[in-house]
C-alpha cells in the first residue's frame, strides 16, 4: 500500500526538518503542507535572532529591511508570504521567495519543497566544504608525521572521524624474498570495545574482505557483514566480534595506491555511526549503525591516496635513515679497523654525549635548565660523537697505532746495535786474553787474566743495563730523570761499526723518540694525530647533510676545543664552542682516562677520571655546568654499560630508562 497524508499527496521520503515561522505565520492550511513536506514547526520568538540553520517563513508585514532578509538567508532559505496588493520592495526578492498569502496551496508547497531543497543543498555544501577542509588537514598531517606508528593511527583516526566510524583497520601489503605476498594486519582501532592489538601476517587472497580489496583493486561496501549475498568471494570471519562481545555491521574497504598506481595495502572501516561519540554495544547496533554512504567512499578513496604515499614516503625515508646509518657503521668500522687500539670508542663516546644531552634535558636549575634537545637533534648528536675521529683515516698508520716512543723496527736495530757492540766487546777481551796468553812464552798470571774476565763481564752487564734503560725509556710512562742522563750519555758513546767509523750507541733520531717525556709521540707526530680533527671536518663538510644534521661538522670539528683557548686545532675560546661539542669533550677525555684497552697506558679507576675532569673544569678548560650534571646525574656509567655489538644509531641511551 502507498503512503499517502492528509492532503491525499504521496508521502515524501525526507528528513525531518524544522521551519522557523515568524509573528503572524499561523497553522491552519499549513499543517497539511508541513506535514507532507516533514516539516517541523518552530516559533521565532520576536526578540531574538534564530540560532539554528534552517528554513524561515515569514510575514512580510514584519521585515523591516533587505540585511534581515540577508542574515536569515545565509542561515538557510527564506520564504516571505505578502499581502495581495503588496509586492515586495525593489531588490528585496533576490534574498527570499516572496509568495502571496492567498496563493493556493499548491504553489505554497512547491515554494516551500524549493526552499527546503535550497537548504538540503546549502546544509551539503557545507558539509562538503567542512569535509574538504578536514580532507586537506589530515593530507598536511600525513605528510608532516614522522613516526611510522602514529602515522598509522592518525590515518584510521582521521577516516573514522570523517565516515563517523566505530572502528577500523589498516592493512599492509608485504613481499617476500621468495615473491610470495602477504597481507600484514598493520594497526586497528575500536572506539567501544578494548581489543589488544599485535601486527601479524596472513597469505592475501580473496576469502577475507581486506584481501579482496586489495586482489581486486576495487572498494567494498556491505551493509551486514552478517548476511553477505551469495556469490560474493569473500566471507567474514566471527571470532573477534565472538570473543570479545562485538557485533560489526556495515564494512567500507578501499584500496590504497600510491603515486606510481601499486596498491600497497586497505583501509577498513567498521561500523558507520549516526554520532561519533556513540559507544557501541550489541544491543544499539541495529539502531545506532547505518550503512556507508556514497560521500564516505569518495572521501576515504582520498584519504587513502594520500595514506597510502605518506607510508610509502615514510618507507622511503626509513629506508635512507637505515642506508645513512649502515654508512655511519661503516665508517666507525674504518676508523677503528685503522686503530684497533681504540675499538669501542667512537660507541662509548656516543653512549656518553647523548646520555649528558638527555641528562641536560631534565634539569631544571643552573646556566643549561632552558636547554632542551629534541629527537632530531639528539640523533645529530649521536651522529656526529659516532664520527667524530673519522679523520684518523688520513693520519698515517704507524703514527696512528704507535705503541711505544721508538717504532717496532727501530727498537728492533737499536737491539741489533747493542747485540752487535756486546760481540765486539767480547771478541776485544778475547784478543786482549789471546796477547795475555802469548806475551812471556805464555807464562800468564791468573790474576792478570781473572781481571780481565772481571773487567769483560763488567762492561758486558753495564750494555745491558744500558739496554734496559733504553727498554724503560722506551715505555709511554714519564721519563724519569736517571733515564734521562743515561739516554744522554747513551747519546755520545761512541762504537766502531764494521767499517771501522766511529758512531754514537743511540743515533740522534732514536735519542730524539726515547727522550719524549711523556707518551710515545714528539711534537710532530702529536700535530699529525691532531690533524684528524680537520681531515674529520673535510670529510664531514662534504657530506650532503639534511638541515636537521647540518651541524655534525662544526660538532665534531670543535670536540678538541678548550674554553679557554688553549684547545685545538683552532684554538676556539667558550663562545665560538657549541654546547654540543662542550658535551664531547667531557665524554672523549673520560673515555679515554678510563679506556681499558689502550695499551700505551693504564685505565683509570672512575673516580680518578673524574677528579681530572673535575680540575680541567676548575681551570676553565671545559664546561663546570655540564661536568655537574655528568657527575650528579651518573652519566658516565653508561661507558662501562655499553658494548660495541649494540651499535648506539637509532637507539636511545640506558639513561632515561634507569633515571
Amino acid at each position: 500500500m502507498v503512503p499517502v497524508d492528509r492532503t491525499g499527496h504521496l508521502r515524501l521520503n525526507l528528513s525531518p526538518l524544522e521551519i522557523h515561522l515568524g509573528p503572524g505565520i499561523v497553522g491552519g492550511r499549513l499543517e497539511a503542507i508541513f506535514e507532507h513536506l516533514a516539516l517541523h514547526a518552530v516559533h521565532l520568538r520576536p526578540d531574538s535572532e534564530p540560532t539554528t540553520d534552517g528554513l524561515y517563513l515569514l510575514d512580510a508585514s514584519t521585515i523591516s529591511s533587505p540585511e534581515q532578509l540577508a542574515s536569515l538567508s545565509r542561515r538557510g532559505a527564506v520564504v516571505v508570504l505578502h499581502d495581495d496588493d503588496r509586492d515586495p520592495p525593489a531588490g528585496w526578492d533576490s534574498e527570499a521567495v516572496w509568495i502571496p498569502a492567498s496563493a493556493p496551496a499548491r504553489v505554497l508547497s512547491a515554494a516551500l519543497r524549493m526552499a527546503r531543497e535550497n537548504v538540503a543543498l546549502k546544509v551539503r555544501a557545507a558539509r562538503l566544504r567542512d569535509r574538504l577542509i578536514e580532507t586537506n588537514r589530515i593530507g598536511i598531517a600525513l605528510s608532516a608525521e614522522p613516526d611510522i606508528d602514529k602515522l598509522q593511527d592518525l590515518i584510521l583516526q582521521s577516516c573514522r572521524q570523517l565516515t563517523n566510524s566505530d572502528a577500523a583497520t589498516l592493512y599492509l601489503v608485504e613481499e617476500d624474498d621468495e615473491g610470495q605476498r602477504w597481507l600484514r594486519f598493520a594497526w586497528s582501532q575500536n572506539a567501544s570495545v578494548d581489543i589488544p592489538f599485535s601486527t601479524f601476517t596472513m597469505p592475501l587472497g580473496e576469502n577475507s574482505v581486506g584481501g579482496y580489496t586489495i586482489v581486486s583493486g576495487r572498494p567494498q561496501v556491505v551493509v551486514d557483514v552478517y548476511d553477505i549475498p551469495a556469490g560474493v568471494p569473500f566471507a567474514f570471519n566471527r571470532s573477534i566480534d565472538e570473543k570479545y562481545g562485538y557485533r560489526t555491521r556495515s564494512v567500507l574497504c578501499v584500496p590504497m595506491r600510491n603515486h606510481a598506481g601499486e596498491i600497497v595495502g586497505a583501509i577498513q572501516l567498521i561500523n558507520a555511526k549516526r554520532r561519533f561519540e556513540t559507544k557501541l554495544t550489541p544491543g544499539n547496533v541495529t539502531e545506532e549503525v547505518v550503512p556507508f554512504e556514497d560521500e564516505h567512499l569518495e572521501l576515504i578513496q582520498s584519504i587513502a591516496s594520500q595514506a597510502a604515499v605518506a607510508l610509502d614516503n615514510r618507507a622511503l625515508i626509513d629506508s635512507i635513515q637505515a642506508l645513512f646509518e649502515g654508512f655511519v657503521r661503516a665508517s666507525v668500522t674504518a676508523i677503528e679497523s685503522r686503530d684497533p687500539t681504540t675499538y669501542g670508542h667512537s660507541g662509548r663516546v656516543a653512549a656518553l654525549t647523548v646520555g649528558l644531552a638527555e641528562a641536560a634535558n631534565g634539569i631544571s636549575a643552573g646556566a643549561y635548565k632552558d636547554l632542551r634537545f629534541d629527537f632530531e637533534q639528539i640523533r645529530e648528536i649521536r651522529y656526529a660523537s659516532l664520527l667524530h675521529d673519522f679523520g684518523k683515516v688520513g693520519v698515517r698508520e704507524h703514527v696512528l697505532v704507535k705503541e711505544k716512543k721508538l717504532y717496532g723496527a727501530g727498537m728492533d736495530l737499536l737491539k741489533a746495535r747493542f747485540a752487535f757492540v756486546e760481540r765486539s766487546l767480547e771478541q776485544r777481551f778475547t784478543e786482549r786474553k789471546l796477547q795475555l796468553a802469548m806475551r812471556d812464552g805464555g807464562n800468564v798470571d791468573p790474576e792478570d787474566f781473572a781481571r780481565l774476565e772481571a773487567q769483560e763481564v763488567g762492561e758486558v752487564a753495564e750494555l745491558k743495563r744500558w739496554l734496559e734503560a733504553v727498554y724503560a725509556a722506551n715505555e709511554p710512562s714519564v721519563l724519569p730523570e736517571d733515564k734521562a742522563s743515561t739516554l744522554s750519555f747513551l747519546a755520545d758513546y761512541m762504537y766502531e761499526d764494521l767499517d771501522h767509523t766511529r758512531r754514537p750507541l743511540l743515533e740522534p733520531e732514536e735519542y730524539h723518540f726515547l727522550s719524549i717525556r711523556k707518551g710515545t709521540l714528539d711534537e710532530a707526530e702529536r700535530h699529525e694525530i691532531e690533524s684528524h680533527v680537520n681531515w674529520s671536518f673535510k670529510f664531514l663538510i662534504n657530506i650532503p647533510w639534511t638541515p636537521q644534521m647540518r651541524n655534525i661538522p662544526q660538532i665534531a670539528y670543535a670536540h678538541h676545543e678548550k674554553l679557554d683557548g688553549s684547545g685545538y686545532p683552532r684554538a676556539l675560546m667558550a663562545p665560538e664552542i657549541p654546547v654540543q661539542a662542550r658535551m664531547m669533550t667531557i665524554s672523549d677525555i673520560y673515555d679515554a682516562l678510563t679506556a681499558q684497552d689502550r695499551p700505551y697506558k693504564r685505565a683509570l679507576p672512575y673516580d680518578r677520571a673524574l677528579d681530572i675532569l673535575g680540575m680541567e673544569a676548575k681551570d676553565g678548560k671545559i664546561d663546570a655546568g655540564l661536568l655537574d650534571v655528568f657527575v650528579i646525574r651518573r652519566v658516565y656509567e653508561l661507558a662501562a654499560a655499553y658494548r660495541p655489538e649494540q651499535g648506539l644509531l637509532m637507539g636511545s641511551s640506558t639513561l632515561g630508562a634507569k633515571r
